[in-house]
């Protein structure tokens, strides 16, 4: 209970600073601080987290995959490439409202760190003059950015989820895809209102050709993507290929170069992700989550709602799917059956620690996509809280199912 009411003081610390416009680069270590006073944390087993946190080989990663990801997106935008992206789909398929789903969806299926800062532009350049409220382009952005997660296999979520329950990655897929299922239906009720067709004039030369520039422009992407499911290659490694391919392609002398990653790669969002990499090591080092699950765990609280409260607190303490999955998955493999796990309790608590996630104020893609946008935080939670329900709603086929 203690440790419960510990990592809540230090959430509703974060919160009311980023109600507040601190900046989340400077509230991310402030929130690790306030945990590691509230713990007694020795300063040496801070620092040994803080170090552990900037260059473990998984946040040097995502620190270059979101590093490449801010490069391309350079790169295709002052080219004109993204302009032509957006606006070759917006006349083949006449409808704002599919092209600022689609282009997040899209990008969503590559398994990138703050994804989400890529496809925010799209968003943008598909919205055009239309009068849409920054938070709910955020929204849009940000929903439809994390259809895949729930039960695309190169995501590392769900990898370790089969990893711990012994079950295979098209079990995963088949429980969980309700939910995917939910976030497109939810998404067109929630995120559109008051957003027209935009209806446009097919051109002479044909919706045919329109669909064949697009494909030619996002063919950056689509080489990343083809890498990353194909060949199985590192995101950050693919990510990096199809920038040099760019750079060919472009005839980007080493001037133009340099010029590009001045442009491009932004010291705010860098620190943003060493943040919230140290808050999250000294989530681990305190012990907080494990402590918060040992206690609902012998509680004799009725399995369902364990199964549902754990991975969600995870969840929104974490912002990471491999964090509540790694953390908590363990705990629960007991509940989840008996001779083997049940797909579809795995779906109960897969489902509400990804809503936690969802949720999370220290989720990279969701600070990224208010901070592109200028939306306001508490604005986009308000839009986002009812879809989210909604979602998790979906477990019901999974429960009545097995």
């Amino acid at each position: 209970m203690t440790d419960l009411l510990k990592t809540t003081a230090v959430l509703i610390l974060i919160i009311v600073l980023l109600r507040r416009k601190v900046s989340m680069s400077a509230v991310m270590p402030i929130g690790a601080v306030m945990l590691g006073i509230i713990y007694l944390t020795p300063p040496i087993d801070f620092l040994k987290a803080t170090v552990v946190a900037i260059f473990a080989p998984k946040s040097l990663e995502m620190t270059l995959t979101l590093m490449l990801t801010m490069v391309m997106e350079n790169i295709l935008r002052t080219s004109g490439m993204l302009k032509r992206m957006v606006s070759s789909l917006s006349t083949a398929i006449p409808d704002r409202r599919f092209v600022m789903a689609a282009m997040p969806a899209m990008i969503g299926m590559l398994p990138s760190p703050g994804g989400a800062v890529f496809s925010a532009p799209m968003v943008n350049e598909a919205a055009g003059d239309a009068d849409i409220a920054p938070e709910q382009k955020a929204l849009i952005n940000y929903w439809y950015r994390h259809i895949w997660e729930y039960v695309s296999p190169l995501y590392p979520g769900i990898i370790l989820a089969a990893g711990i329950t012994g079950l295979s990655t098209q079990t995963l897929f088949i429980a969980n895809l309700p939910f995917a299922l939910s976030v497109v239906g939810w998404g067109a009720l929630f995120c559109f209102r008051g957003i027209g067709r935009q209806e446009i004039q097919p051109p002479s030369s044909g919706r045919k050709r329109e669909l064949m520039t697009f494909f030619a422009m996002i063919s950056p992407i689509m080489l990343a993507l083809l890498l990353v499911v194909l060949f199985r290659v590192n995101a950050a490694l693919a990510l990096g290929g199809a920038v040099i391919a760019l750079y060919g392609f472009h005839r980007y002398t080493p001037a133009m170069i340099l010029k590009n990653l001045r442009e491009s790669v932004s010291g705010k969002a860098l620190f943003l992700v060493i943040g919230i990499m140290i808050f999250q090591e000294v989530l681990r080092t305190t012990g907080a989550l494990a402590g918060i699950s040992s206690f609902f765990t012998t509680s004799h609280m009725p399995v369902h709602l364990l199964l549902f409260l754990i991975p969600f607190i995870a969840g929104v303490m974490t912002g990471l799917t491999v964090g509540y999955v790694g953390i908590t998955f363990p705990l629960l493999l007991p509940l989840m059956g008996t001779a083997a796990p049940s797909p579809a309790l795995v779906a109960l608590a897969f489902g509400s620690g990804f809503s936690g996630v969802m949720l999370s104020p220290v989720h990279l893609c969701y600070v990224l996509t208010c901070e592109y946008f200028h939306a306001d935080i508490a604005k986009v939670y308000h839009r986002l809280f009812l879809p989210s329900a909604c979602v998790l709603a979906a477990v019901l086929i999974p429960l009545y199912v097995w």
